[in-house]
């Protein structure tokens, strides 16, 4: 059956209301609709605001008048994504008579960089410490079908998908694994070492603007990041900041496909 991508169908992608098929379906559609991609981006950021302007840190109880205006909406809405933004809209104007300070908590920007981008860092590692213990089944499919491997996820990501060699840095492509994170589809790549756990590279969809390599902690490990041309990549493991560093800048350069036409695994924008 066709998903048509009407605002309706996005909310409801954006919520987690659609089966297996539907969300398979509509990532198809998004890889090749930059309009469609832009309102996903932009819903999430407005669930993440409401969620960030509901915080305990703002207010502990509701006004009254704030739920009469909620229950006041009509009982069927053509549109949830309509009524998400009226929900907005309302909790903008109750907390602009308050004391709550809006400059930090309301920018888009900063509710993406701070809740959904730490969001996502955090359940890559969470993902990592799982699957980095297992050892029969450390990758869905092995390094022996690399091909299939660069295909499969590439087509996911709608770009052509090449596994760097990190040999050099005393590492052994094991294989791969499809990740999913907030209905994204995550590449990740595996690889083994002689002493410590496994190593992984991640890449996803992400931010049109580039960012520069960043590393932060995450749940005991180091994690460096870094957004080139629409995707985001991110490096993973318990190993010091140097080695990911190192491991980085051994991503090459590939061939893309379709919206990342052009771009590959692209060589990291170090920060100065």
């Amino acid at each position: 059956m066709t998903v048509y991508i009407d605002d309706s169908t996005l909310a409801a992608y954006v919520d987690g209301e659609l089966d297996p098929a539907q969300l398979r379906e509509i990532d198809l559609l998004l890889a090749g609709d930059p309009r469609a991609r832009l309102k996903v981006r932009r819903m999430r950021e407005t669930t993440a605001l409401l969620r960030a302007a509901c915080a305990e840190s703002h207010f502990q109880d509701v006004p009254d008048r704030l739920l009469a205006l909620v229950e006041k909406r009509p009982a069927r809405a053509a549109n949830p994504w309509l009524r998400r933004m009226l929900a907005a809209s309302v909790l903008l104007a109750s907390l602009v008579g308050t004391d709550v300070v809006l400059d930090h908590v309301w920018k888009p920007e900063n509710v993406a960089t701070l809740d959904s981008r730490e969001a996502m860092l955090d359940e890559i590692a969470a993902y990592h410490l799982v699957y980095a213990r297992q050892t029969e089944h450390l990758v869905e499919v092995p390094a022996e079908r690399r091909e299939h491997i660069e295909a499969w996820l590439g087509s996911l990501l709608n770009r052509t998908l090449r596994v760097p060699d990190l040999s050099s840095q005393g590492l052994k492509f094991e294989g791969a694994r499809l990740l999913a994170i907030d209905t994204y589809p995550v590449a990740q790549l595996l690889w083994s070492r002689e002493h410590g756990d496994p190593v992984a590279l991640c890449v996803t969809f992400g931010s049109p603007s580039n960012r520069p390599l960043d590393i932060e902690h995450h749940r005991g490990l180091n994690v460096g990041s870094w957004d080139e041309n629409g995707y985001t990549y991110v490096v993973v493991g318990a190993i010091t900041e140097d080695s990911v560093r190192r491991i980085a800048a051994k991503v090459d350069t590939g061939t893309g496909a379709g919206m990342g036409a052009g771009i590959g695994l692209g060589e990291v924008p170090q920060q100065g």
